[in-house]
């Protein structure tokens, strides 16, 4: 049967259970801003196009109620398709860059993760040899 908190008396399990709790909220924690981040730039974008449109909408209104000529240059029409596949690649360039930052930042940390036993290992035949130097032979 474990202990709680409350019922042992040992430092060192007192400080475990405390930081397997802190630890274990952090990960609940951090799933829920995950999903209110991923909600907000959701809603964010959504707004982001009914604004465009909207805005559109009410110029092409205006426009065409005003009776002005809305025929743009063949020319015109190509530059804009060009600047938006320009853009488009630009973007998925930089998309790619930040997700293979993203990609090597985690696997930074999982080595340095994965290290960090190995060094506790090392300290802990560190810390034998030093206290087998210390203590007197029985």
């Amino acid at each position: 049967m474990s202990k709680t908190i409350s019922e042992t008396k040992d430092n060192f399990a007192i400080y475990q259970q405390s930081i397997d709790k802190y630890f274990t909220n952090l990960e609940q924690a951090v799933s829920r801003y995950f999903q209110a981040f991923t909600d907000l730039q959701e809603e964010y974008i959504h707004a982001w196009k009914n604004i465009i449109r909207a805005n559109l909408s009410v110029q092409k209104e205006f426009v065409t109620k005003s009776g002005f000529d809305t025929t743009m240059p063949e020319t015109s029409q190509e530059i804009i398709r060009n600047m938006t596949d320009e853009f488009l690649k630009t973007r998925s360039v930089r998309d790619q860059i930040a997700i293979s930052t993203i990609e090597v930042a985690k696997k930074n940390i999982k080595t340095f993760s994965d290290n960090a036993s190995s060094f506790a290992d090392l300290n802990k035949d560190i810390m034998k040899s030093w206290i087998s130097l210390c203590t007197p032979a029985k």
